[in-house]
């Protein structure tokens, strides 16, 4: 009688939606390099009215909103952009050159190109696609379970 292998199948992941999760992810990191963000300008300043007005006892203030606004912005996008290249960076070497090379150097990129620019045959970039998006969903939090 030969050994059985136990099993424990507790969390069941949706590999199509942790992998849409993931390029996702990637795809915004890329275009957060790429663009700039444009900020909303302030209005004018409003006209003068003599109707009269009651205080509030709230003060407003347009420009340092929107400055806020701005710069948090900002460091969102840079912080998204830092912790995929952490997690990218966190691969083995090949993982990286394709994980680069496929989601954060080109646009409209595809696979079949991607896997003949750095000399993988399909089924190779196939399988290392697979594992380096699993890590990466690991390391960023992006794994999606089944129901």
């Amino acid at each position: 009688m030969g050994a059985k292998q136990i099993t424990l199948d507790i969390y069941k992941v949706d590999e199509n939606a942790t992998r849409e999760a993931v390029e996702k992810y990637l795809l915004q990191a890329r275009e957060y390099k790429v663009t700039e963000y444009i900020p909303e300008e302030p209005s004018m300043t409003a006209s003068y009215s003599d109707m009269p007005r009651s205080n509030t006892g709230v003060t407003s203030d347009q420009t340092g909103d929107l400055v806020t606004r701005m710069l948090d912005e900002i460091e969102r996008r840079r912080k998204h952009v830092e912790r995929a290249e952490k997690a990218i960076s966190r691969l083995g070497w090949k993982q990286q050159k394709l994980i680069r090379a496929r989601y954060m150097d080109e646009d409209d990129s595809w696979d079949y190109d991607t896997a003949q620019q750095i000399g993988y045959s399909d089924r190779h970039y196939r399988r290392i696609k697979s594992i380096a998006i699993y890590r990466l969903a690991s390391t960023l939090g992006l794994i999606v379970l089944k129901d």
